[in-house]
């Protein structure tokens, strides 16, 4: 017999209506505030070469996203040829372009892993969770580092202020954490799990797979390495691009815009951040002394967000000519 799917609920059914309308009077509102001519002339008046330089950063910094999922697929014991690892990873960010929400990639990627390894279908949804993990937790490492270079422009506006004061004890905090992110993952295997507890199997080789993948030795250092790669690529293509449109970014402050807008453009309110990330850039060039005209932050923001969809746009061709690898 086979089981029916549960009835979706009103909220669920909703659910995409609601972030559609939030993401289309976000857009609405700030269409409104926009001098268009001048939202032009910002575009018209970013120089080539320093745009150029973005471009080709970012592609690196995607490469380097591809790189990141291989030494994790490898921690879970699935070897999938490198240049079919990043092949995959093209096709789903081309999929993140065309489907709701930032994860439409994640389920492609899942789709071929478990049909490629149907033996390893726990272990391929763990590396991809950890492949957002490390890339989220590495993100928000490095702004750590950086932030004290913005303390004085954080102290500056109220908004802010609280946070300049925090930055001494964020730095320990930080620390903590990565050590019980280490730490942690080694005794999850020994946890006394009920001996009928459902899916007790599942549970102990995803435990075991947690182990090996912060106690990996060096593959586990390529990882962390390469995901650390990735984010100092993405703060150097953002301050190229600031430095292409004539904005007061440096590197620093490149990489705390960058990890303030992500973060609230991955809320699940708006349809892949679209309106939240323009909304959340405009308020920051605001509040940090960036520029004060939203033209300014919108053009940055449409940039930023352009240089991946360029390059995602490959990811289509990539996609097509996906074939199973030949797995030894």
């Amino acid at each position: 017999m086979v089981e029916k799917e549960p009835a979706p609920t009103p909220l669920s059914r909703l659910g995409l209506w609601i972030r559609i309308g939030v993401t289309a009077g976000i857009l609405g509102f700030l269409a409104g505030k926009v001098n268009w001519p001048q939202l032009g002339a910002r575009f018209l008046s970013a120089q080539p070469g320093w745009l150029l330089g973005a471009i080709l950063l970012t592609l690196v910094s995607i490469l380097l996203c591809g790189a990141r999922f291989w030494f994790l697929l490898r921690l879970q014991k699935i070897h999938l040829p490198l240049p079919r690892t990043l092949q995959l990873t093209l096709a789903g960010f081309f999929f993140n372009l065309f489907l709701i929400g930032s994860t439409g990639g994640d389920a492609v990627r899942l789709y071929y892993l478990v049909r490629w390894f149907p033996d390893r279908k726990a272990r391929s949804a763990l590396a991809i969770l950890l492949d957002r993990v490390f890339g989220v937790a590495v993100l928000f490492g490095l702004t750590l580092v950086l932030l004290p270079a913005t303390a004085s422009r954080l102290a500056q506006d109220p908004a802010f202020a609280s946070v300049a004061k925090a930055i001494p004890w964020l730095g320990p905090a930080g620390a903590v954490l990565l050590i019980l992110g280490f730490v942690v993952p080694g005794l999850l295997p020994n946890l006394p799990l009920p001996a009928k507890l459902p899916g007790r199997h599942v549970i102990l080789d995803l435990l075991h797979a947690l182990r090996d993948t912060m106690h990996g030795g060096w593959t586990t250092v390529g990882a962390v390495l390469v995901a650390i790669a990735v984010h100092l690529f993405s703060f150097a293509a953002a301050t190229f691009l600031a430095r292409s449109l004539g904005l007061p970014i440096d590197y620093a402050l490149a990489g705390l815009v960058l990890l303030l807008v992500f973060s609230a453009a991955a809320l699940p309110i708006s349809v892949s951040g679209h309106g939240v990330r323009e909304g959340v850039m405009v308020f920051l060039f605001a509040h940090l002394d960036i520029s004060q005209d939203a033209e300014s932050a919108i053009a940055y923001s449409l940039m930023i967000y352009g240089l991946g969809l360029f390059w995602s746009l490959f990811g289509g061709l990539a996609y097509l000519t996906l074939k199973s690898p030949a797995i030894k």
